[in-house]
C-alpha cells in the first residue's frame, strides 16, 4: 500500500510540471496567434464625419432600396402538387407576387435524376400559373423535386438570379 502512494507521488512530480508546461505554451501559441481587436485600428487623422458634398440622400437612399428589391426574390409555390395522371395537369400553383418587380421563369428538375421536368415561360409580376402540365410524363408514384424561381430584370430581362423550394410531385395513376 506504501508503494503505492509513494509511485502516485512520483507520478504527480513529473507529471504537473509537463502538464505546467504545455498549459503554458498553448496559452503562449494563442496570445502569438490572435489577430488583434479593435483598439489595434488606427483612426484616419484626416477623414471628415458626414455625407460626400454633392450626393444626394435621398437619391441614395432610392439606390440602395432599387439593389435590396432586386436581391430579393418573392414566389409562391403549392409544396405537394398532385397530378392524376403522369400526362394531366396538376395542382402548381406557381405565383410571382405583385409586389416583387422582376419576371420569374420557373423550373422544376426532378431531385433523383436532375433531370428537367418542368419550365414556365416568363411570369410578370402580381400573375399565377394555378395548374399546369409537365413537360415530361411520370410514372405514378412520388417524386421528390426542386423548383427554381429564376429572375429577371423587367426592363431588359438581364438575368438577376434565383431561389429554389423543395417540393414532392404525386402522380396517382
Amino acid at each position: 500500500m506504501e508503494a503505492t502512494v509513494q509511485s502516485q507521488s512520483k507520478w504527480k512530480k513529473r507529471f504537473l510540471p509537463i502538464a505546467m508546461a504545455c498549459l503554458l505554451s498553448a496559452a503562449g501559441v494563442f496570445l502569438a496567434l490572435r489577430t488583434p481587436g479593435d483598439d489595434s485600428l488606427e483612426l484616419a487623422d484626416n477623414a471628415t464625419m458626414g455625407i460626400l458634398p454633392g450626393i444626394d440622400i435621398a437619391q441614395r437612399q432610392a439606390e440602395l432600396q432599387q439593389q435590396l428589391d432586386e436581391s430579393m426574390i418573392s414566389f409562391s409555390v403549392n409544396t405537394s402538387p398532385v397530378f392524376e395522371t403522369g400526362g394531366s395537369e396538376g395542382n402548381l400553383m406557381l405565383e410571382n407576387p405583385a409586389n416583387n418587380a422582376k419576371l420569374l421563369v420557373v423550373e422544376i428538375y426532378s431531385n433523383d435524376t436532375e433531370e428537367l421536368i418542368y419550365q414556365s415561360k416568363a411570369l410578370p409580376a402580381g400573375s399565377y400559373i394555378e395548374n399546369a402540365r409537365l413537360d415530361k410524363v411520370l410514372e405514378p408514384g412520388s417524386y421528390p423535386a426542386t423548383a427554381y424561381f429564376k429572375a429577371y430584370r423587367e426592363t431588359d430581362h438581364s438575368y438577376i438570379g434565383q431561389v429554389g423550394a423543395d417540393i414532392t410531385i404525386s402522380v396517382l395513376t
